[in-house]
């Protein structure tokens, strides 16, 4: 309760700064960071003033959401056809924002229809610039999601082997991260690429099976208590060659130089540029998406990290650094790994084994 206290005072900050009176929560994630409840997308919105915060649901999660957001005043979705109109009436002021990047065309619409007496202001990022930084309580919860995911990976090394398919290590992966206690996959589907699929950036799994001398790049990740781990390595089926090494080390090479920029005020395009520019120099097929995102109660979320932001690097910030090279019908390399912002400079929270050596089966 304390946490979402806390981040209600700043999500008030920021309504003072953008002079809004309330703000109406659509999203599912944004309602989960500010009271806590991992409700589902249909469990409804929040609506929060200067000096009250409403969680409004329907009948059937009125008892659940009592029990688990008790210091916000429940407001029961019900045959009330002036239900917004009389709720509306406690905002003191005329200005709500609402996510507009979030919010429907035709929510949008029944909202105003119902808001007569309000302006509706579309906002963006307001939460999702409050979730970038991460307290110590999530910092843990990633920490503990990305040491599910390392260990499914050393889980993969001990068992991966000629002639299974693409799909069974996806279903492997998914299901030891289970047993260790992931609520969730991050995503649908986990990407295993092996052979000359590797070179497709987002490819899934498919029915192709593993070949003597495949480099299969994998990118997965879990959800612990609502938080997400996302990592990418490449594991080698025997010996790699000498391109397939010099590939590799290459990428690993670029990694090392984006990870060495993350610094607190350092500019959040310093850490593409590290690894973007090495690889360009060195490589015809280097990486065309961002080094990076933001990781936290969603996969991909503030801080940007390309070379096009503005944005600096701020403590307590997590991020990935996923530098890769690839090469169309021959393949592809990818290493990613999590990394917090602090004073002190760049903590990997992603541990699985990377060196060369460490990855060939």
């Amino acid at each position: 309760m304390q946490r979402s206290t806390n981040r209600l005072k700043l999500l008030r900050e920021k309504l003072e700064i953008k002079k809004l009176d309330a703000v109406l929560v659509s999203s599912t994630i944004n309602r989960h960071y500010l009271t806590g409840w991992a409700a589902d997308s249909e469990s409804g919105y929040l609506l929060i003033t200067q000096k009250k915060a409403f969680l409004i649901t329907d009948s059937r999660y009125t008892e659940e959401a009592l029990e688990k957001v008790p210091h916000f005043q429940m407001r029961e979705i019900g045959r009330d056809e002036n239900f917004w109109e009389k709720l509306f009436t406690e905002v003191e002021g005329s200005r709500i924002g609402f996510e507009g990047e979030d919010l429907s065309v035709a929510q949008f619409k029944n909202f105003k229809k119902h808001s007569s007496a309000k302006k509706l202001v579309s906002t963006t990022n307001l939460i999702e610039k409050l979730r970038a930084k991460k307290d110590s309580n999530e910092i843990r919860l990633l920490q503990k999601a990305a040491f599910i995911s390392d260990q499914a990976f050393k889980h993969i090394l001990k068992n991966i082997k000629v002639g299974q398919t693409e799909k069974e290590i996806a279903v492997e992966l998914e299901k030891f991260m289970k047993d260790l206690g992931a609520e969730k996959n991050a995503w649908d589907p986990f990407i295993v690429a092996s052979g000359p699929n590797s070179s497709k950036v987002h490819y899934s799994a498919g029915e192709r099976k593993l070949k003597k001398g495949d480099q299969i790049l994998l990118d997965w990740g879990g959800v612990y208590q609502g938080y997400c781990s996302d990592i990418s390595r490449v594991v080698f089926l025997g010996s790699p060659s000498k391109k397939q090494a010099e590939v590799y080390n290459l990428v690993l090479e670029a990694q090392k130089k984006g990870i060495e920029q993350v610094k607190v005020g350092n500019a959040n395009k310093n850490v593409d540029l590290a690894a973007r520019t090495f690889l360009n120099e060195n490589s015809k097929f280097a990486f065309g998406h961002s080094v990076g995102h933001g990781v936290g109660l969603a996969v991909h979320e503030l801080p940007m990290v390309n070379f096009r932001t503005k944005e600096k690097l701020e403590e307590g910030n997590v991020i990935t650094v996923e530098p890769g090279i690839y090469e169309p019908l021959w393949g592809g390399v990818r290493i990613e790994d999590m990394v917090l912002v602090t004073k002190e400079g760049p903590v990997v929270l992603t541990k699985a084994p990377k060196e060369i050596k460490q990855v060939i089966v």
